[in-house]
């Protein structure tokens, strides 16, 4: 067997090193790369006994970027990467079995992507050694067990993506030494316990994905201190959280995108939300803050219209009261609005003709208990094509102006008369409609 030693006296001036060829290394079952800071696998030159404990199955020749048709990690080589930097290309390899301990000794290793392969079994707590990684991904495999306990050495980490594995267990009280993090990716695991309130010594914090894992408790006010998060995006959708709704997220005025649907909430929406004036998206569309499926009630916030860089709005599924300011239809920026199952004793539309919207493209008004005749103004919204003003008490005749809608559902209301001009393609541009 043959041992190569690429080493900083032989080539003193490599940063970089591609393993290129088959023929020097076919053999070689120790190799040390002791000054390099990058290593790019590519897959022509891939052998049964080449690579850090990588073994190789069947090269895909047509692949690039170092990605493998079948690959296994293997016991059998002893290789030293002392001053690997960068170990990318990893990820959508199929690689399969545990993640190797021995990957805790890459010392100088900022960057590891093994996301999107076959890995199974626990994530090994050497990987907490890695004081230089600045990024770790390990998302979309199968790994199971909890989430390391000690995770004080991973202190320049800025982005952890852990989501889509079966991991169980609480998030780590360790989570706090992470100052650097920018980004933390969990959702669809099965996380169980409350919320870390240590989450909130984050304060580099910019992104929060928890959702649909099972996680239970109140939110902790100390999230309120996350002061640069601007994404609870889908943040907590789908576990078994309750609870009044902490007034400290009013806090977050860098949040854009905010998310609680299909939990259990109660209460009504704290009043220091109205500084949230950087919202994008309040509900579960897309871009969007998402309040819907719990049991949040009183007056729907009057201070919605300051929230004028919304673009989705969805106040769904909950115990709501009261009218939707006439002044949500005007936020220049919204294209899409959902409010249905609100509790009142009857509304109904401005008479007076709401400015028209810039923006909105779908308008939903479900079950809001709205009576009295539908306004014309409504069809003469620019852009609007999608309108749902099922399960009302809506009386009088379709107005003429709808004509110019693809999509119309007036379902379940006290309406007269059905305008031939609904069913004649000729005459209208609408292709859906129940009325």
């Amino acid at each position: 067997k043959i041992l190569v030693g690429l080493n900083k006296n032989f080539f003193s001036a490599v940063r970089a090193l591609r393993v290129l060829s088959q023929t020097l290394l076919s053999s070689s079952t120790q190799l040390s790369l002791s000054s390099s800071t990058q290593l790019s696998l590519s897959s022509p030159i891939c052998s049964e006994d080449l690579y850090a404990e990588i073994k190789c199955g069947s090269p895909d020749n047509t692949t690039t970027n170092g990605s493998f048709r079948s690959v296994t990690w293997s016991p059998l080589m002893k290789i030293r990467f002392d001053h690997i930097a960068h170990n990318s290309n990893l990820n959508y390899n199929q690689l399969s079995g545990g993640i190797p301990s021995t990957l805790g000794q890459l010392q100088h290793l900022k960057y590891l992507d093994l996301s999107s392969n076959l890995l199974t079994g626990s994530i090994p707590s050497s990987l907490t050694k890695l004081q230089n990684l600045k990024y770790l991904d390990l998302s979309s495999n199968d790994l199971d067990g909890t989430i390391p306990s000690n995770l004080k050495g991973l202190q320049s980490l800025r982005r952890l993506h852990l989501s889509e594995n079966k991991l169980t267990g609480p998030i780590p009280d360790s989570i706090r030494y992470c100052q650097n993090l920018t980004a933390i990716y969990a959702y669809r695991n099965f996380l169980s316990g409350t919320i870390n309130e240590s989450l909130g010594k984050l304060s580099s914090l910019q992104s929060l994905f928890l959702y649909e894992n099972s996680l239970s408790g109140r939110i902790p006010k100390e999230l309120g201190k996350l002061s640069a998060l601007r994404y609870l995006k889908r943040y907590l959708d789908g576990n078994n959280l309750h609870g009044a709704l902490p007034k400290e997220l009013g806090k977050l005025t860098k949040l854009r995108f905010l998310h609680l649907t299909a939990n259990n909430f109660t209460g009504t929406i704290p009043t220091t939300y109205a500084k949230l004036t950087n919202l994008e998206v309040l509900k579960h569309l897309g871009q969007c803050s998402a309040v819907g499926g719990n049991y949040l009630s009183g007056p729907i916030p009057g201070y919605i219209e300051k929230w004028v860089n919304l673009t989705v709005l969805g106040l769904i599924g909950n115990n709501f009261e009261g009218n939707l300011p006439a002044k949500t239809f005007s936020l220049t920026k919204l294209r899409k609005l959902r409010v249905s199952d609100v509790n009142n004793p009857g509304i109904s539309f401005p008479k007076e003709v709401i400015p028209e919207p810039n923006s909105l493209v779908s308008v939903v008004l479900r079950n809001c208990n709205i009576n009295g005749p539908i306004p014309e103004y409504i069809g003469k919204w620019p852009q609007l094509s999608y309108l749902d003003l099922s399960f009302n008490n809506l009386s009088g005749s379709i107005p003429e102006t709808f004509r110019n809608l693809t999509e119309l559902f007036l379902t379940r209301n006290m309406l007269t008369g059905l305008p031939s001009w609904i069913t004649d393609p000729k005459k209208s541009n609408i292709n859906r409609t129940t009325v």
